[in-house]
C-alpha cells in the first residue's frame, strides 16, 4: 500500500467539488491495516488529505491515484473494465464474512458550496475481498436497499467502474445545481 500522504498544500475550501472518502481495511503480515483518505476534486485539480498531510494530483489521474490507496489485492485494484455485472450474480454463502481479507468503503458526494456544503448528496459503496490475502479470490459489493443489504460477487474492475460512475453522477449534480443558480 502506498505511503501516507505528506506533501503540504492548501486544500480547496469553497469552490464546488466532488468529495470522496475512502476507508480501507485489510489483513497484512504486520497486522490489520486501516487507512482513511479524503479526496477533493475541483475542476482539473484534486487534493488528497490523510493524517494532516495533503497531496495534489490531476483529476484525470483519479483512478491510478485511488488504486494506490486500496488494499494490495488484485481484485480491488483491477482497472475499469467498462462492463456490467452478470445478470444472475453469485450471492455469498454462509460464513463469507469470515473469509474477508479486505474491506473498502467509498463515499462520493456532490458539494456545491465546497467544504461549506451542509447537506451534500452522498452515495456510499462497500467492497469486500475474500480468499487469499495476496490476490484475493473474489470481489463482493454490498449495496443498501429498502429490503436490506444486497451482497453480490462483482467482476474484476467493478470497483473502478463504479467509482467512475459515482464521480460522474456527482459532477452531474453540480452541473444541475449550477444551471439552476444561473437561471
Amino acid at each position: 500500500m502506498a505511503a501516507p500522504l505528506s506533501t503540504p498544500v492548501s486544500p480547496p475550501t469553497s469552490p464546488p467539488m466532488v468529495a470522496i472518502r475512502i476507508v480501507a481495511q485489510y489483513d497484512a503480515p504486520q497486522g490489520e491495516q486501516v487507512r482513511r483518505v479524503d479526496l477533493q476534486l475541483t475542476g482539473s485539480r484534486a487534493v488528497a488529505l490523510e493524517d494532516g498531510g495533503a497531496t495534489e494530483f490531476e483529476t484525470a489521474q483519479l483512478w491510478p491515484f485511488v488504486q494506490e490507496l486500496l488494499p494490495p489485492l488484485d481484485v480491488m485494484r483491477a482497472d475499469p473494465a467498462g462492463r456490467r455485472a452478470p445478470q444472475q450474480p453469485r450471492r455469498p454463502g454462509e460464513g463469507w464474512a469470515q473469509q474477508c481479507v479486505a474491506a473498502v468503503t467509498i463515499a462520493t458526494a456532490a458539494a456545491p458550496q465546497g467544504t461549506a456544503t451542509t447537506d451534500p448528496e452522498v452515495v456510499t459503496r462497500s467492497w469486500f475481498a475474500t480468499g487469499e490475502s495476496t490476490g484475493g479470490e473474489a470481489l463482493w459489493s454490498a449495496t443498501p436497499t429498502p429490503q436490506g443489504t444486497d451482497v453480490r460477487e462483482e467482476p474484476l474492475g467493478a470497483l473502478a467502474d463504479t467509482l467512475v460512475w459515482d464521480v460522474t453522477g456527482a459532477l452531474e449534480v453540480l452541473v444541475r445545481r449550477a444551471e439552476g443558480v444561473a437561471s
